[in-house]
């Protein structure tokens, strides 16, 4: 027979099981630390210097206009609607195509014809969830032709980027980028002081992390 473990072997082993263990918690709690400090100072450098302005100002992806056979609309604010169906009014496009997912496409439509764009001119393209899925889901949808047919993309400023990269990708060979010109009007000013910086860092930091997310599943 096996003979019996005593108390004290008990008491070792939980001892040493603990010892264990407490370096590894302190080494968790320092890496925790270390990031806490290095994300503070860098949120520091991106708000209190020039940094988040440059960055800002160097993401700027947008083409002249000229004229399209198609207006794409992404979803997701009034703002890019209301411009599209602008400039759709203006003669920029033949047809606009409102791009979303269910019920809120419709509501997009029902913006544009608002703002004066023809029913008639509108197509919708309502199974488009993420970015990623506007360009193939519009092609499916609509019948757009990405080898041929010019399109004007409409988005906010800092998603243009990432959604030229997500059309070029499924083949888009003819895009013109452009963000709403009341966006594109103020846009200088808010990078000037710290309290504009504060407000452009959150999305600089939100298109940097699904930038990071797109490439790793291979979207862009």
């Amino acid at each position: 027979m096996m003979p019996e473990r005593s108390n004290g072997d008990e008491k070792s082993t939980s001892a040493g099981s603990v010892k264990l263990r407490v370096p590894i918690t302190r080494r968790l709690v320092r890496w925790a630390e270390h990031l806490l400090a290095t994300s503070f100072l860098i949120i520091l450098l991106m708000v209190f210097t020039p940094a988040t302005a440059w960055l800002y100002d160097s993401i700027d992806c947008q083409d002249e206009l000229a004229k399209a056979r198609y207006i794409i609309c992404l979803g997701g604010d009034p703002d890019r609607v209301i411009e599209a169906a602008r400039l759709l009014q203006e003669g920029w496009g033949e047809e606009l195509i409102v791009s979303n997912h269910g019920h809120a496409a419709v509501m997009m439509r029902n913006l544009a014809v608002e703002w004066g764009a023809p029913p008639e001119r509108i197509l919708i393209d309502d199974k488009s969830t993420r970015t990623l899925d506007h360009p193939g889901s519009i092609q499916r949808e609509v019948g757009v032709d990405p080898e041929n047919d010019v399109c004007i993309i409409v988005s906010s400023y800092t998603h243009l980027p990432r959604s030229k990269a997500c059309f070029e990708k499924d083949g888009y060979r003819h895009v013109i980028m452009r963000e709403p010109r009341w966006e594109r009007q103020f846009r200088g000013r808010e990078g000037a002081n710290w309290k504009g910086r504060i407000l452009i860092f959150p999305y600089l930091v939100y298109e940097g992390a699904a930038w990071v997310q797109y490439w790793l599943h291979g979207a862009v």
